[in-house]
């Protein structure tokens, strides 16, 4: 869920209005690609991990 304040930065009122927050980013892909199970292994600074990639 989207949080209320995000809407009413954007001068939407969240009384009004909800949603939904999703993206397919480029880990996303690779984690298919890869049938890698946690997206937390691109993030966590192992560049041993990454390198496997190049």
């Amino acid at each position: 869920m989207v949080d209320p304040a995000v809407f009413e930065k954007v001068g939407y009122d969240p009384e009004i209005w909800s949603g939904y927050a999703f993206g397919m980013g480029i880990e996303r892909l690779a984690m298919l690609k890869y049938e890698i199970d946690d997206i937390r292994l691109f993030f966590n600074g192992d560049v041993r991990f990454l390198r496997q990639f190049r």
